[in-house]
């Protein structure tokens, strides 16, 4: 179970256990009544926090994503909940003082719409990952990749003999580029408009997640001419997975 899941169960059950208890003794208990729906606001914050962190990327901020995650039903019903959270935290006690049997009837209309929207909420959190999922990843200022490459799954990332495969796959068609140890400094490279990449980042190519990315870069090159080639056709999909792993070994050295 995801943290996003943990803390929309929480919401959830934060909030019904509310709705039951103030059908169950009208009469507020306010030293605690304005914290349900502040921490119910927090709790929606916190899953948008967490749904744009979770789809971000090495070369991509989650304020970046915010602006698409708060287009969807997702992202607005989130600002409702932390909006009417907050709202409700401060106007409740406030309007108990002046009027006790209207702000009870309105603790349990709060309780009821915060739920409602903390549900619907929790439906709508497909269409936020397929927004957040959507678009491009400038991984260079001449390289894009589609965002939706990084759902795609390494298949030998458990393969132990991977990385040896790649080494051989790697020296015969991109160390003359690349380098014979990824510094970038292949005999090529003096002759190529975009320098070929150096492989040893390990915060560019260890980064989690983006295995599917390098993979595209690989399989469709960058689209420059004198650039990465694309290798689709050229190599099988075992040759340029082995080959990515190799280079994540080269990243990985000291």
């Amino acid at each position: 179970m995801s943290l996003a899941a943990w803390l929309r169960f929480a919401e959830l059950s934060v909030l019904g256990a509310w709705l039951a208890w103030r059908l169950y003794r009208p009469r507020p208990f306010w030293r605690f009544e304005a914290a349900v729906p502040a921490g119910a606001a927090i709790l929606g914050a916190a899953q948008l926090g967490v749904e744009a962190r979770a789809a971000t990327d090495a070369f991509t901020s989650p304020w970046q994503l915010l602006p698409s995650l708060m287009g969807t039903w997702f992202g607005a019903l989130s600002l409702v909940i932390l909006l009417g959270g907050l709202l409700a935290a401060g106007a409740l006690p406030l309007l108990y003082r002046s009027s006790p049997m209207a702000s009870m009837r309105l603790t349990v209309g709060a309780a009821l719409a915060l739920l409602v929207a903390a549900g619907a909420s929790a439906a709508g959190v497909r269409s936020a990952r397929a927004a957040a999922a959507s678009g491009d990843i400038a991984m260079s200022p001449t390289l894009i990749v589609p965002r939706s490459a990084m759902s795609v799954a390494n298949p030998y990332a458990s393969d132990p003999g991977s990385t040896e495969r790649g080494r051989l796959v790697y020296q015969q068609n991109c160390a003359v580029c690349h380098g014979i140890n990824g510094d970038g400094n292949g005999p090529a490279a003096a002759n190529m408009r975009i320098r070929p990449a150096s492989f040893r980042n390990p915060q560019h190519f260890l980064a989690p997640g983006m295995d599917g990315a390098h993979f595209w870069v690989i399989e469709h090159g960058d689209g420059q001419p004198s650039g990465m080639p694309t290798w689709q056709g050229k190599l099988s999909e075992q040759q340029m997975w082995d080959a990515l792993n190799y280079v994540k070994a080269l990243a990985s050295r000291p």
